[in-house]
């Protein structure tokens, strides 16, 4: 009976003791653990524009761009007017190691331009001409390919010919935006005439004359200097100078040197008054004799247009207008006169005539509504009407005079 309990049992030891050193592999004390590696963060995948470069083929005739790009990308285009453009926004896409513009100036193509539309958008545009070429997009694995051409010197077919491989073009400056403007014009007052009555004391009697300033049309000279701001909106300064010539004129009334209560209406006509005009300065007090009241109005102007209408060649666009005018004004200053019997109106006769010169500076905002059409690449030609109203007082007859008056400009415009 011992002896078969000792051959039962050894089978048993066997298979416990394997069964425990199976454990004892399979889960190693705690303490012998590794600590867990830190986890890595995921990095972010980072697409870049890498280059752009363009190569005439020499069978087809066409102009082949190619853009590529470094990781994984989208593209989506369009098309733009008012000037021509082609747009493809790449997406996403982050950074751009492609030089900002591109000239091309062949096959319709005038510019290629690069830059970082929004943060994961970067946006390639493709000036074209006003008569716009013929194009075709391919997609490739590592970017686009962009095939321009003349129907005259390109066959209808839309995919290109294979071309050799291109060269990086070197970056050129981009332009500025800036646009050189000016020309000459007229200017018309919507209130041209100044009139002033003052009374004064003649034999006894109260006498008058009424002085009269009347604004001719006049010439204007205006140079300025914009910059566009986008495709719809523009900003700049300039200066214009014009010449007022304004016609004097008195009427008086006088009383009779012998009649009580008789008084005579006398005219006195701007070449009446010609022969013997003389001038008061606010510096110079001592009078100088002119033929005519000439004087100048500079006005220093700031603007902004906003575009209303747009075509390949026309641009009509409208805003305010803000100006610092500065000038002088003429006022009377006192006049004699001789007489002679039998004193009637025809006996008068005006001996002289003195004028006071009253300086002025004042704000004079405006409304500005310009019209350009384009003559060619950079150079347009423009029409503008521009209205101005400003109240400028006289100091020598504490009155004001109106300026109220409208600016028609005719000029050339040249972009750079």
């Amino acid at each position: 009976m011992e002896e078969f309990l000792k051959k039962s049992f050894t089978p048993i030891r066997g298979i416990l003791c394997g069964l425990v050193l199976v454990a004892t592999l399979s889960f190693p004390a705690a303490a012998q653990e590794p600590p867990p590696e830190p986890a890595v963060p995921a990095q972010e995948t980072v697409s870049v524009l890498k280059e752009i470069s363009y190569k005439k083929t020499p069978v087809a005739g066409q102009l082949v761009v190619t853009v590529r790009l470094e990781g994984t990308f989208a593209f989506e285009t369009f098309a733009l007017t008012g000037p021509m453009r082609l747009v493809i926004d790449f997406s996403p896409v982050n950074g751009i190691d492609a030089p900002p513009v591109t000239t091309v100036n062949d096959a319709g193509l005038r510019n290629i331009r690069a830059g970082q539309f929004l943060p994961s958008v970067a946006r390639v545009v493709f000036d074209l001409d006003d008569r716009a070429p013929s194009y075709s997009i391919t997609s490739l694995p590592d970017g686009v390919r962009v095939a321009f051409w003349r129907e005259a010197s390109a066959g209808v077919e839309a995919s290109p010919a294979p071309v050799p491989a291109e060269k990086p073009v070197a970056p050129v400056p981009a332009p500025s935006g800036l646009v050189l403007r000016g020309g000459p014009g007229m200017t018309l007052f919507f209130k041209p005439e100044f009139a002033v009555k003052r009374d004064f004391g003649l034999y006894g009697e109260t006498a008058s004359v009424t002085e009269r300033l009347n604004q001719k049309i006049a010439p204007v000279f205006d140079v300025g200097l914009g910059k566009r701001i986008n495709p719809q909106f523009s900003a700049g300064l300039g200066v214009a100078y014009q010449t007022l010539r304004p016609d004097p004129s008195l009427e008086a009334s006088l009383p009779h040197p012998f009649q009580a209560n008789t008084f005579r209406q006398v005219t006195f006509e701007t070449e009446d008054l010609t022969e013997n005009m003389w001038v008061i300065s606010q510096t110079v007090t001592k009078p100088r004799q002119v033929r005519r009241l000439d004087t100048g109005l500079w006005t220093v102007t700031a603007w902004g247009l906003y575009s209303v209408y747009q075509t390949e060649t026309i641009d009509v666009s409208a805003g305010p207008v803000l100006g610092l005018s500065f000038g002088s004004l003429y006022s009377l200053e006192d006049f004699e006169v001789t007489e002679k019997s039998p004193y009637q109106s025809k006996d008068v006769t005006l001996t002289s005539v003195t004028y006071t010169e009253n300086k002025f500076i004042k704000l004079d905002p405006g409304m500005l509504l310009s019209g350009a059409y384009t003559l060619g690449d950079n150079l347009n030609v423009f029409a503008t009407l521009r209205l101005h109203y400003v109240d400028v007082m006289v100091e020598s007859l504490q009155r004001r005079a109106s300026l109220f008056r409208l600016n028609l400009l005719l000029g050339l415009e040249y972009g750079f």
